[in-house]
């Protein structure tokens, strides 16, 4: 990996969870959680803040690997996101993210229930995380 850092996005209806690379590790970082209606202009902000070399987007799939209706939502977003950023895209299997990341919020004593944000913010970093162990 180089200078540049690694953004994965846990895109859903409501929220969009991010998380991002730390620089030269394969470290993966919860960043923060935007609403649905300010996407682009929180995105704008991501880009313009970190030097970003690659967007690894979560791709919904029913658990046994075929696609969702979301799914298609998912890559219509991709493919804009990389033509408006000019930047690599690349879809990630999300299966398990949210079971992952609520898991991960019962054992730190917390109710998934009230921290839906959070739920978002640590599936993306379970995306990363993923993705940057299968480089």
């Amino acid at each position: 990996m180089s200078e540049g850092r690694v953004l994965a996005i846990d895109f859903g209806e409501k929220r969009i969870g991010l998380a991002i690379s730390i620089p030269e590790l394969k470290i993966p970082q919860p960043l923060r959680t935007i609403d649905r209606a300010k996407l682009w202009e929180e995105l704008e902000k991501v880009f313009s803040q970190y030097e970003i070399e690659t967007v690894v987007v979560g791709l919904p799939l029913r658990t046994d690997g075929t696609e969702t209706r979301f799914s298609l939502r998912t890559r219509k977003f991709a493919k804009e996101l990389g033509s408006k950023f000019k930047i690599p895209v690349k879809l990630w299997d999300e299966r398990f993210t949210t079971c992952e990341a609520e898991a991960t919020l019962r054992m730190l004593g917390k109710q998934p229930s009230r921290n839906k944000k959070e739920i978002d913010k640590l599936a993306a970093t379970i995306i990363l995380e993923e993705y940057l162990e299968n480089l």
